[in-house]
């Protein structure tokens, strides 16, 4: 009898230990959408996600610790299920779709990339994220599905999930400069064609 509720308590502080998280993060996309990252402490985070503030940075060393697991956290939530029924291709390109309106509109990346694009230049110019190495693994496994029923080019995989990452992040990145131009509807359009052209089998 003692082993079923050792599991019990085990999955009870897990569960308890993900609320205070999700808490936590719920609180941190509050303040910076109030105040942008700069203005955001970790004492106002904890403030408002009601929880002492060394429960805070028992899991975060500052604020920057916090940002990076909400976009990790925000950019998941993003992230489609692929249509097994379509080609390796066809998967990629929508869910390229996707992702690219979700990330464009979403209300935290818009909010940072206005009022502190500087946040993500850490991730942009000298090191992978959680969430971009988690795309790249995401996508190699369809690539290699893709190249082996050949509606995706050869090339080493992770190449070629490295790029599409690249493509995609430097689109929705620039969408609102180049708004001028091109609206971010015609953008994503035109970034799924060229995602689709790259991926294409060469003749």
């Amino acid at each position: 009898m003692a082993e079923p509720s050792v599991v019990e308590d085990v999955t009870s502080t897990s569960a308890a230990s993900q609320s205070v998280d999700d808490q936590v993060l719920d609180a941190a996309r509050s303040c910076i959408l109030e105040y942008g990252v700069r203005r955001t402490t970790l004492a106002e985070i904890a403030r408002r996600a009601k929880v002492s503030r060394p429960t805070v940075y028992r899991r975060w060393a500052d604020t920057r610790a916090v940002v990076s697991s909400l976009l990790t956290r925000e950019i998941g939530s993003v992230m489609p299920s692929f249509d097994q029924d379509a080609s390796a291709r066809e998967q990629i390109s929508s869910a390229v779709s996707v992702v690219a309106d979700g990330i464009r509109l979403h209300p935290l990346f818009v909010k940072i990339l206005r009022s502190d694009p500087d946040i993500l230049a850490t991730y942009i110019l000298h090191r992978l994220g959680t969430s971009q190495s988690l795309i790249i693994d995401a996508l190699v496994p369809i690539i290699e599905r893709g190249q082996r029923d050949s509606s995706i080019r050869d090339g080493v995989p992770v190449h070629v999930a490295t790029v599409l990452l690249l493509m995609v992040q430097s689109a929705v990145q620039s969408a609102e400069m180049v708004s001028s131009r091109i609206s971010g509807d015609d953008l994503v359009a035109e970034l799924v064609y060229a995602v689709d052209v790259y991926l294409r089998p060469r003749l």
